[in-house]
């Protein structure tokens, strides 16, 4: 039943200029957005499946880069994933949920007064990300769908025909905590396929927790 609705709000999407990896995208990420564990919930409710990071060559590239583009040596850091696929119509997809936690500096009475004012606290970064891939994506998300749902224009774009189509939209006052949603599409043979380690569409966000874990410690 769920892969019937699913695909019945594809062919819906497609009638009237719509993307259906943008409706997908909105179903996965946003309603959770602050919580990684209700998120992963919804995600088994509505009929992703969790899998394993090789499930997909792209996937365990994409997610490889990813590991080591968010390390600073001089923080201490933990960035945790959970990866989710689902088939609708024949289209594989996924949704990559993920932790990053980082103390930026550890509690210090700085003044030695002996008292541990605010300032003085443990300072913890957190933020949770979210975004959905295809990889065997043709063709780039429709930005006139992206700036509908938002009511804004992009703030960034990139036009490389035959190697990159991407806008940035800031959506912090449409879902406060969030700062931007990133979209983008790299065709097969794109010169950026090297750095990014896929090809394929992608539509990320990042969101600061509001109360960091303490995961780190």
């Amino acid at each position: 039943m769920m892969e019937m609705i699913a695909a019945l709000a594809l062919a819906s999407a497609h009638q009237d200029g719509a993307d259906a990896r943008l409706d997908l995208f909105r179903q996965a990420c946003l309603p959770h957005r602050q919580d990684m564990a209700a998120a992963a919930q919804a995600l088994s409710r509505d009929g992703w499946d969790a899998v394993a990071e090789d499930d997909h060559a792209e996937l365990s590239g994409t997610l490889a880069r990813a590991r080591a583009v968010a390390v600073d040596p001089d923080l201490q850091m933990e960035n945790v994933f959970s990866v989710w696929g689902r088939t609708v119509e024949g289209r594989r997809y996924y949704v990559v949920l993920n932790r990053l936690t980082a103390v930026l500096a550890e509690a210090e009475d700085t003044d030695g007064d002996g008292i541990l004012q605010e300032w003085e606290e443990r300072d913890v970064l957190s933020l949770m990300g979210c975004g959905l891939w295809d990889f065997e994506a043709d063709a780039a998300v429709n930005a006139e769908a992206v700036t509908a749902w938002i009511g804004a224009e992009p703030v960034q774009t990139v036009d490389l025909p035959g190697q990159i189509q991407a806008g940035t939209w800031n959506v912090h006052a449409l879902y406060p905590g969030t700062g931007e949603i990133h979209v983008g599409f790299i065709p097969d043979g794109s010169p950026y396929v090297a750095e990014t380690r896929f090809s394929g569409v992608s539509i990320t966000m990042s969101t600061w927790l509001p109360e960091p874990t303490d995961a780190v410690e």
